[in-house]
């Protein structure tokens, strides 16, 4: 399907309000939101606004050196101090010193989003059918900011109008977090009653039924394991609307490509947006909303000023190791094969999400190597800019970031200020991952797993060329195969740091030493042989008693004390 650049809400040409201008408890717009209300294209308008602010730490490919790398953690290193990345490795920050805050930005949208559905039930201009499909946006929006902050902070003040300070009780408390999730649940219920389950081409990037039953999934899926564990059964069932239920049959896994590893890597490239494997994704079109992560995140390459500058996220060791061998069998540098030829016979996801040593990127045979053998001198030479060394626009780790990236974009540091980069789209939830929510979830409710579960943890190996799970295995034993799966599935899309905070597995994977991997050559017997060296990066600091959750901003404390007191710990 090709891509529609102006469509419902690409269109920024006008804005009538914005996100951020939501500053104050009244607004104080020159246009009133009778007149925004009053005409089918204005209204859009107003719906195109509220879309736009999704863009955050989670759903934002524009600012990758402030916003993607937290959602790797343990996944991905970087060392781009400039934006206090060093804190996230840490968890040194304070309520008034987080490296990033949600909270205004999502309740100034929560707020936006309010208005709208008030002004909506009251509008004598549209028709009940448009009524309820821009009602259907606005819930499922709200529902999204919600679930953002939700995942943060914990404990939230519900407010579902637009509060008013010379009549409501404008600071409100914060609700119980069972009382956020129903809430939270409701909305993407509301969402699902009004949505289509189809939208046209024209519509690209408005949400969906599907979307709504799948973002409900994911709401459970997190509840089960930050609250009660009596969310999985709604968890697995949602999810179930998708597989078997009343959308059987509208979404599925994209298979196009010549290979399992050609067709996992084309699956993010703009080319194939709007797939059948999408439920729900964030727009971006160059040149009119750019993609930073090509410019930021694609390798080096002397003399060529199309490759990329910054290389804030590397790959580590951690997810490089946690890949299989093509065999299904667990990579371990203790075996001599394995670590003889380490990125050799790997599951196919490996080759479409990692750029190693040895890998062939734009025409060329990368290296990441400390050196590499120069026929012109007869010696070794220092490989730069692309191999491993401290230098920015050099690896950190070893390795570079594949997924997402396209060979054909150009990307580079003098060309990010022309918004030279990508315009792939942001894949929030798409069908593997649903297949993935109801195996983990029916897992955790069975005393075993039954077919439905291994048959969905299957389908998403089978589509990258692995083999289906061995028969047999204990609860348990599935467990840590999905939380496997996830892992390798989902790497670099902004999952990974909350299924560790939902698994509770903060001091397993994130109060840990992160690793790299320096190769360095040199001969023997003539012959020229790498030396595999793991090598420290940083030592990440968990709080289990406390890093679960984000403080509450201090300044959000400041205005209203009832928020008081923060989230234990903070």
């Amino acid at each position: 399907m090709k891509k529609v650049v102006i469509y419902f809400f690409i269109v920024c040409g006008v804005s009538l309000t914005s996100c951020s201008d939501f500053m104050n408890i009244t607004p104080q717009d020159s246009i009133t939101p009778n007149a925004v209300f009053s005409s089918l294209s204005s209204t859009r308008l107003f719906i195109n606004d509220v879309y736009a602010c999704l863009n955050g730490p989670l759903y934002d490919w524009t600012a990758i050196g402030k916003t993607y790398n937290k959602s790797m953690f343990d996944n991905a290193f970087t060392d781009d101090m400039v934006n206090n990345d060093n804190a996230w490795n840490q968890f040194n920050f304070t309520a008034s010193s987080a490296p990033f805050e949600r909270w205004t930005a999502c309740y100034k949208a929560i707020r936006k989003a309010n208005e709208g559905i008030e002004n909506l039930k009251e509008s004598e201009v549209l028709t009940q059918e448009e009524k309820e499909r821009f009602l259907g946006d606005l819930y499922f929006l709200r529902g999204m900011f919600y679930f953002e902050l939700f995942r943060f902070y914990g404990k939230l003040p519900i407010i579902e109008q637009v509060l008013n300070k010379e009549e409501d009780e404008i600071f409100l408390p914060r609700s119980s977090e069972e009382e956020v999730v129903e809430f939270i649940l409701n909305d993407f219920q509301l969402a699902a009653d009004y949505l289509p389950k189809d939208i046209t081409d024209t519509e690209l990037g408005r949400a969906t039924k599907g979307a709504a039953i799948g973002m409900k999934a994911l709401v459970y899926l997190h509840a089960a394991g930050v609250l009660d564990a009596t969310y999985y059964e709604d968890a697995y069932k949602t999810a179930d609307i998708l597989i078997n239920g009343e959308l059987k049959g509208k979404y599925d896994l994209f298979r196009i490509g010549n290979s399992p590893e050609e067709i996992f890597h084309n699956l993010f490239l703009e080319e194939y947006e709007y797939n059948q494997e999408v439920i729900f994704d964030i727009q971006f079109a160059y040149p009119y909303k750019a993609s930073a992560l090509q410019t930021l995140a694609s390798p080096p390459k002397h003399g060529i000023d199309d490759y990329g500058w910054g290389n804030r996220d590397n790959p580590t060791q951690e997810i490089v190791d946690a890949f299989e061998m093509k065999d299904g069998t667990e990579f371990s540098w203790n075996n001599p094969v394995h670590a003889a030829n380490p990125y050799d016979n790997r599951d196919a996801r490996f080759y479409a999400s990692i750029l190693y040593n040895g890998a062939f990127w734009k025409g060329d045979v990368l290296y990441t190597s400390t050196n590499i053998w120069s026929d012109a001198e007869q010696r070794f030479v220092v490989n730069s800019p692309n191999g491993f060394a401290s230098a920015s626009n050099s690896t950190f780790t070893g390795y570079y970031l594949k997924k997402h990236m396209n060979e054909s974009v150009i990307a580079g540091y003098s060309n990010r200020g022309l918004g030279v980069g990508g315009g792939h789209n942001l894949i929030v939830l798409r069908y593997a991952e649903i297949l993935l929510v109801y195996a983990e979830a029916k897992n955790e409710v069975l005393p075993a797993p039954d077919q439905s579960v291994y048959d969905a943890v299957n389908t998403v190996r089978q589509r990258a060329g692995q083999p289906v799970l061995p028969s047999g295995l204990s609860q348990i034993e599935m467990r840590e195969r999905i939380r496997r799966e996830r892992r390798i599935e989902l790497a670099f899309e902004n999952k990974r740091y909350f299924d560790i905070v939902r698994w509770r597995e903060g001091n397993k994977y994130l109060n840990q030493q992160c690793h790299g991997m320096k190769i360095s050559y040199s001969k023997v017997n003539g012959e020229i042989v790498p030396k595999y060296e793991r090598v420290n990066l940083v030592k990440k600091v968990f709080d289990e008693n406390k890093n679960y959750l984000l403080p509450v901003p201090q300044s959000a404390i400041n205005k209203n004390p009832k928020l008081y007191p923060n989230n234990p710990g903070w």
